[in-house]
């Protein structure tokens, strides 16, 4: 995309320079002899475009390297909100890992208390059988898991340029939640800065210059001549000067105008539909943050607290003698459920967070710098 950007930059430089003059030499061989110069003829022309033709043509051609360079900053934003995402997913699934390798200790030795008390009769064989199901539904669990941990990782490594089996480092604990900015202000800001809009922005300008040029060519083009001619008996005739205009017709140059509309009303219509996609992804992905941020405190204020609360009643009950099993391994499961719901409320929400900063052209997160880009500007 750096490359594409520079090599459209490049074309700005001669965008407004004239045409290659023309240089014409001839000569008739029959005047030559051993005592005489040949009769010659040497001209030499340039054209040069109607007024404000050049003017024209380099405004086009900087309008579409400005598209290019924004293309180029989306492209960035992009490939920062893909990689925070991917971390938000390989915070996840180390996150259900680990509170599934607890419950799998937890539930081993709940049988284990089962498995003593079905020994003194207290308790029927039921029960430990009911833990040996739960242990091989979280050993299944943990399979599904093993796999999203390979998918995560291998996406990771592709983001790097890495092969897909390459090691990854475990993650850090997600950043803490902070207040989201009114969806309105969110709004506002990504039309004004995203990237995406402003390449869309840089190829109307193009496109409205375009029309204009197109219709540049319904005037001449003027070709300057110089030149001299042997031929001629006297020497102040051998010297000419002149001018030549091309005479346009209508229906050479209808034909590109036309074009030149078409691509100015594709380029408006490209812009008016990102500007709709874009305020619909917004407030998609505001709609999905809030509610992960609910989710967030209603089970980190209340749902867990009484998951754990009713998990240990069950436990101390079924210890004591009076409880249930089945009731016990189906408070093992809420309090399970509780806490994988909880890590996925988090990661949903960085990730929200993620496509937000895309979508308001970076404005809750600093402008990611590439390490070639560092290199270029220390």
């Amino acid at each position: 995309m750096r490359a594409a950007a520079a090599g459209a930059q490049a074309k700005i430089q001669s965008a407004d320079a004239l045409d290659d003059p023309t240089v014409s030499y001839a000569i008739a061989p029959e005047t030559a002899g051993s005592y005489s110069v040949p009769n010659q003829n040497l001209q030499v022309s340039q054209a040069f475009p109607w007024p404000g033709t050049l003017y024209l043509r380099r405004k086009v051609a900087t309008a579409t390297a400005q598209s290019a360079d924004e293309q180029v900053a989306d492209l960035r934003l992009r490939l920062a909100a893909n990689a925070r995402a991917d971390y938000a997913q390989w915070y996840y699934v180390h996150r259900a890992l680990a509170i599934n390798a607890q419950n799998q200790a937890l539930v081993a030795r709940l049988r284990k208390v089962a498995e003593a008390a079905y020994a003194s009769g207290q308790s029927p064989q039921q029960d430990v059988l009911q833990a040996d199901v739960e242990l091989v539904r979280l050993s299944n669990q943990a399979l599904e898991l093993g796999r999203l941990q390979r998918t995560v990782q291998a996406k990771i490594d592709a983001l790097q340029n890495l092969p897909p089996a390459t090691d990854v480092l475990p993650p850090a604990d997600l950043p803490a939640e902070v207040p989201l900015p009114a969806e309105a202000a969110l709004q506002k800001i990504a039309l004004a800065r995203h990237p995406a809009l402003k390449s869309l922005d840089a190829r109307v300008s193009a496109s409205r210059s375009g029309v204009e040029l197109a219709h540049k060519g319904y005037y001449p083009k003027i070709n300057v001549v110089a030149g001299y001619n042997s031929i001629m008996d006297m020497p102040a005739k051998r010297l000419t000067v002149g001018v030549a205009f091309s005479i346009p017709f209508g229906g050479n140059h209808r034909g590109e105008v036309g074009a030149a509309d078409a691509r100015l009303r594709e380029s408006e219509a490209k812009r008016a539909d990102a500007r709709s996609q874009l305020l619909s992804d917004i407030d998609q992905s505001y709609a999905t943050a809030t509610q992960a941020v609910a989710t967030i405190r209603l089970y980190r204020g209340k749902l867990l607290p009484l998951a754990k609360l009713n998990l240990q009643a069950a436990e101390a009950d079924y210890s004591g003698g009076n409880g249930d099993f089945l009731k016990l391994i189906t408070a093992e499961q809420e309090d399970l459920q509780a806490r994988l719901e909880l890590a996925r409320a988090r990661a949903d929400f960085y990730t929200q967070l993620a496509s937000l900063n895309y979508q308001t052209g970076g404005s809750l997160w600093p402008t990611p710098v590439s390490a070639t880009q560092a290199e270029a500007n220390p």
